[in-house]
């Protein structure tokens, strides 16, 4: 009778679980990309402030944590939240 490991059990589950893992982040970035979504990729920038109208930086520098993970800017003149793909972000969310 052979025995199995709780080492050897763990990374078994971790080798089966992987393809099921990678297909989920890729249907979500798909969708995401497609509905403009939080886990959508988006590589054209945005060109202005939908509010104000001003150009935004080219090289984007975070100002809260929500900018760090997900994307987005906040306008230099006026003070709006963007997300990632250019639209005014609410303040709430």
């Amino acid at each position: 009778m052979m025995s199995i490991g709780l080492g050897e059990l763990l990374v078994c589950t971790v080798i089966l679980l992987m393809p099921i893992l990678a297909v989920v982040g890729i249907v979500l970035l798909v969708r995401g990309t497609k509905q403009k979504t939080d886990f959508g990729l988006n590589l054209s920038l945005p060109t202005g402030c939908p509010k104000c109208g001003a150009p935004l930086p080219t090289i984007r520098a975070p100002k809260n944590a929500r900018q760090l993970l997900w994307g987005g800017w906040t306008c230099t003149s006026c003070g709006v939240e963007l997300d990632k793909w250019g639209r005014e972000r609410d303040r709430t969310s």
